[in-house]
């Protein structure tokens, strides 16, 4: 029984949702059958859910007594159970929707020809959706949703020649926009990672549309629209600077998942500019951590993802922000998920050593923990490459830059990533192996270097290059 779908649903219940379920055992509107109450009362007796707490033996003896077990009567029970929780689900979480209510009690007074309450709850639910603060999708599918309820009452109790069918159109359509954007940014993302592709119905029309600046006034529209541009051409930087700006001054029109979901796909513009050696986009990177942070953002249930905690340090570190950076690790570490603490801890330590020019201290701190996550490992041999050139440990310098060829050969790495380390590795090594008198091999590797994208270390190589 432990495996079952039934014990793997009460597992996930929160105690609040527990004690309703409870209620709703005990409701003859709900349940009128006691060996339901009994079976799911026991499993809710229980503190842990384990194979022992759950065995069928037990639970069978509590319910029907002692007697000969029958295995399809015993069955039917569990999906009977299983009946009721979904039921139980459902009711909980149409009890959530305030709309969904509204909308349910003016569909039966209009059904029922109580037309004085259908006018009431008509006129309550346009104040609160006039009231939200939302204008995401879901706001717009409520409002037409609403616009359909008022065309229905109008059209059976009026024989007014005016309509509200153009709210209708406007309210539909802007939904269809803010989903058909949403998931043209998604699609675009995917297609980035892993080079697929997608047709997108009805979207040129949508691009040329907003570009009229018919919907100028709506933020959430316009951050959708900026964000999908800025996917598609990186390199026309007006739509991410719009982006930004909306952000910092709407984010509260967007649920946030929602707005989350924008701010990832303007801190990876940032980044992917940034590789391509725009270092203007370090600033910009910064501004956006830190006001997610602020706002809550890039928090999620209370925990910091641990590659926005890394991409959060690295570009503090790279704006010299040190003390902020200390003040960071203090407070936001806790945030990471346990097993990520102390080696992002670690990690951001040896870093923020490094960037200070203190060596000894980054491989006292790079040897405490054994870097298994690959993208920490990675950063790991990137720092340890730059200690050893600046300390001009050649041999040690050759031997990790080959090691690392061979461990990026080896790993399951996606391309771009690769491809920014094996560029690293690539000019680390003309640059250790450069004749420092000849001038023009001096600037041919600098250009090299300015050319070379993506480049995460291209201002570390720059500088090396103008110690020569």
């Amino acid at each position: 029984m432990y495996n079952s779908k039934l014990i793997h649903i009460i597992d996930v219940l929160t105690s609040e949702e527990r004690e309703l379920l409870k209620k709703w055992l005990y409701s003859p509107a709900h349940n009128q059958r006691e060996d339901r109450l009994k079976l799911i009362s026991f499993l809710l007796s229980k503190r842990n859910l384990t194979p022992k707490t759950t065995a069928t033996k037990a639970a069978y003896v509590y319910v029907y007594g002692k007697g000969i077990y029958e295995d399809k009567k015993w069955k039917k029970l569990m999906n009977l159970c299983i009946q009721l929780l979904e039921d139980f689900i459902h009711f909980s979480t149409q009890k959530k929707n305030a709309f969904s209510k509204q909308k349910a009690l003016i569909s039966f007074f209009q059904e029922h020809n109580l037309n004085k309450y259908t006018q009431q709850y008509l006129k309550k639910t346009r104040t609160k959706q006039a009231a939200d603060t939302l204008s995401n999708s879901q706001h717009f599918q409520q409002q037409y949703e609403l616009e359909e309820l008022v065309f229905d009452y109008q059209n059976t109790t009026t024989d007014s020649n005016t309509t509200n069918l153009q709210p209708i159109f406007n309210n539909h359509y802007v939904a269809f926009i803010l989903n058909t954007l949403h998931y043209a940014c998604e699609a675009m993302t995917h297609q980035r990672l892993y080079n697929s592709t997608y047709s997108i119905p009805l979207l040129e029309p949508i691009l040329v549309d907003i570009e009229t600046g018919k919907y100028d006034s709506i933020p959430s529209v316009q951050m959708y629209y900026h964000s999908f541009m800025a996917l598609k051409n990186s390199k026309d930087e007006v739509h991410f600077e719009w982006l930004q700006a909306l952000m910092f001054q709407h984010y509260d029109v967007l649920t946030t998942k929602e707005i989350k979901s924008l701010y990832l796909i303007a801190i990876n513009y940032c980044v992917r500019q940034l590789n391509n050696g725009a270092e203007k986009y370090v600033q910009a990177v910064f501004d956006l951590y830190q006001y997610g942070l602020e706002h809550q953002i890039l928090i999620e249930n209370n925990i910091l993802s641990r590659f926005t905690y890394k991409n959060i340090v690295a570009a503090a570190i790279r704006l010299k922000e040190y003390k902020w950076v200390i003040q960071f690790i203090e407070i936001h570490t806790p945030l990471l998920e346990s097993t990520y603490q102390k080696p992002y801890a670690l990690y951001a330590k040896a870093k923020l050593h490094f960037a200070q020019g203190n060596f000894d201290h980054t491989l006292e701190l790079l040897t405490q923990v054994e870097f298994d996550n690959l993208f920490l490992s990675m950063d790991a041999k990137t720092m340890l490459i730059k200690i050893y050139y600046e300390r001009g440990h050649f041999e040690a310098l050759d031997s990790l830059l080959t090691s690392f060829n061979r461990f990026l050969q080896r790993k399951s790495i996606l391309a771009y990533q690769r491809k920014i380390h094996k560029n690293m590795i690539k000019l680390t090594t003309k640059l250790f192996n450069l004749p420092l008198q000849n001038k023009a091999k001096i600037e041919e590797l600098r250009q090299d270097i300015i050319q070379t994208n993506p480049l995460t270390e291209k201002p570390w190589l720059l500088a090396q290059l103008n110690k020569l």
